[in-house]
This record gives structure tokens, C-alpha cells and sequence, in this order.
């Protein structure tokens, strides 16, 4: 009886030395922070991290069963987007990450749950670097009060070793698929997506190279001249801006062809000669101001495109650019203004 009464206690006594190391010595919250450097801009980098539809394909998790099922509250990218996932991967289980602070091309905090194992709280930051941009990702947690507090503690030092080859595995996805997109800067670009109706448009056909914008010029001055002909003979009314409407682009040739012309109201013609008159583009798109000389338009282009690969964002089937000119910078080059729209699925 003596030895067993011994053995308690010298069971209390570890397990009172194990409780006061614990709640004396190991800290009550657990944090871990890694570190990685892209070879992109950060709006690139703010795009992949801010919408979770994107965040699954470099998740760590994902890396372990890419056939778990994903399901997302919203396609709206941003704060107050949630992901939640279900595995038969032990490593994976079940959980949800929700965004719950977003600041454009700055940060995004986020709540993880990992089923009722852990919940956690992340923070991603990007900083520019010299052509690249500083990620530093940060996981915390408290642990609760009360008598899980003390055992809480111990698992966070079996925690922060699994979490920090988390972190690694998951910036090391990052950095390998956001480097595969254009390195392009797109911040600052601000588009608006909005749906456009078709309006009556009388154009004239050019046919030109894609890079001499000289010739492009005199192209677009001879199509002009024959649509303000017609639409003064015909005593057309534009009801809008000059339009270019691109309908064709062969980068090999650098040869394209656009329409330009303008939306008219009034009765249509019943003869047409010289011009052509069909319907304006419609449908889902993307716009953009571009503001400065015309020469510069092929760099928003780039931003365009950069930003929409990078959101994700598909463009329609064979959908081609148009572009509505609210000053052709015939008095000033620098204030040139011409809206871009890009068709979208």
C-alpha cells in the first residue's frame, strides 16, 4: 500500500512540476512568423492573398489533398469572404478561413478554425523590396482560461514547429505562382466592371500596323474624315465620344484592325456609301481611364491585363478592346483621356 500511495505521489509532484513549469515559464500565446521574398510587384501579391478562391490553390493544406472539397461564401474577394474546406486527410480535416481585414495591397487579417483543434489568427504583409516584394506571414492564438489553459500552452510548442512548416511550404507555393504571372505594377489602376448597352454606330474600317503609331494615326484620320462626311450629308447627331473599336490583332504581323467612328441617334440610313453602320460592343466589362499621351496606352494595356490575369478575371471568348475618346489630345498630348473597355465573361 506504502509503494502505491509513494507512486501518487511522486505522480502529483510531476504533474505539479509540469503544471508550474507550464503556467510560470511557457508563454500563454502562441506566434509565428516566416518570411518571403517575390520576385512581383505587391498589387500582384495583394491579388493572390486577397481573394480566398486563389489563397486555396497555394494553401499548405491544399498541398496535402488537393481533392478536398472547397466551398466560398461569396466571389467577391476581400473582407468578409470565407472558405471553408472538408478532408479525409487527417492533416487536413475540416476548417474555415475567413478574411476579416483587408487593406489594398497593404495587408489581410484573417481568423483560421482547424475543426475544434485550434483557432488561429493570421496576418499577411507585404513591403516593396527592389523589384519584389517582402511577404511576412504571422500566426497567433491565446490560449483560453481555466483548466485547459496549462495544457494549452505545452501543445503550442508541438504547434508552432507544424504551423512554421506550414508557413514555409504555403510562401513557397506563393512565391512559385505569383511569379508566373506578367511583371507588370498595376497599383494604382482602378478599373470599373459595369455591363454596356449597344448603341447605332456609323465607323469606317482601318487596317494598320498595331505598333507604328504614326500610321495608325493617318489611318484613323482617313476613316474620320469619311464618317464626319457621311453623318453631315446624312445629318447625323453623335449622341457620344469618338469610338476605336478593335476587331482584329495579329501580333505576329503587328497588324490589326479597328472601326472608328461614332454612336449616332436619329433615323438610320437607308443608303450607305463609304462607311459602314452596325451596333457599338455590349455586354460585362472592364474600364479604365487612361490619361496622357496616346503613345502610353500600350503600358495601361499591360496594367489591364496584368490585373486581370492576376484576379483571375476571364476575358470573353475572342473579346477584343474598344476605347471611347474623351479628348483626343489634339491641343495638348498630355491631356489626352480615352476610356478602355475589355469585354468580359
Amino acid at each position: 500500500m506504502r509503494w502505491f500511495l509513494g507512486l501518487i505521489l511522486v505522480v502529483a509532484l510531476i504533474m505539479g512540476a509540469l503544471y508550474g513549469v507550464g503556467y510560470f515559464l511557457l508563454p500563454n500565446s502562441l506566434e509565428v512568423t516566416r518570411n518571403a521574398t517575390i520576385a512581383r510587384p505587391r498589387a500582384a501579391v495583394y491579388a493572390m492573398i486577397n481573394d480566398l478562391r486563389i489563397v486555396k490553390e497555394w494553401s499548405p493544406f491544399y498541398a496535402l489533398d488537393p481533392d478536398a472539397d472547397y466551398s466560398f461564401s461569396s466571389e467577391e474577394a476581400g473582407q468578409g469572404q470565407t472558405m471553408r474546406w472538408s478532408s479525409n486527410v487527417r492533416q487536413v480535416g475540416t476548417g474555415s478561413m475567413s478574411i476579416v481585414r483587408s487593406v489594398e495591397n497593404r495587408e489581410v487579417e484573417s481568423i483560421l478554425q482547424l475543426g475544434e483543434r485550434a483557432t488561429l489568427s493570421t496576418r499577411l504583409e507585404m513591403l516593396p523590396a527592389e523589384n519584389a516584394t517582402s511577404v511576412s506571414w504571422e500566426v497567433t492564438a491565446e490560449c483560453a482560461t481555466g483548466a485547459i489553459n496549462v495544457p494549452c500552452r505545452y501543445m503550442n510548442l508541438i504547434m508552432a514547429r507544424m504551423i512554421e512548416r506550414d508557413l514555409d511550404s504555403g510562401l513557397a507555393r506563393l512565391k512559385t505562382l505569383t511569379e508566373q504571372l506578367p511583371n507588370v505594377d498595376f497599383e494604382g489602376l482602378q478599373p470599373l466592371f459595369e455591363t454596356v448597352e449597344a448603341q447605332p454606330f456609323v465607323y469606317s474600317v482601318a487596317n494598320t500596323s498595331s505598333t507604328d503609331q504614326a500610321e495608325v494615326d493617318r489611318a484613323e484620320a482617313l476613316g474620320l474624315s469619311q464618317v464626319r462626311t457621311f453623318m453631315s450629308e446624312y445629318q447625323l447627331t453623335p449622341s457620344g465620344p469618338l469610338m476605336r473599336v478593335t476587331t482584329d490583332w495579329d501580333a505576329t504581323q503587328r497588324r490589326m484592325s479597328f472601326r472608328v467612328g461614332y454612336p449616332f441617334s436619329g433615323p438610320t440610313p437607308l443608303t450607305v456609301v463609304g462607311v459602314q453602320i452596325g451596333q457599338t460592343p455590349e455586354g460585362r466589362a472592364l474600364r479604365v481611364l487612361h490619361e496622357g499621351p496616346r503613345a502610353e496606352m500600350q503600358n495601361t494595356y499591360a496594367q489591364i491585363y496584368a490585373f486581370l490575369q492576376a484576379h483571375r478575371i476571364p476575358l470573353r471568348e475572342d473579346g477584343l478592346p474598344w476605347e471611347v475618346v474623351l479628348n483626343d489630345g489634339s491641343t495638348d498630348p498630355n491631356a489626352t483621356r480615352v476610356e478602355i473597355f475589355v469585354p468580359l465573361q
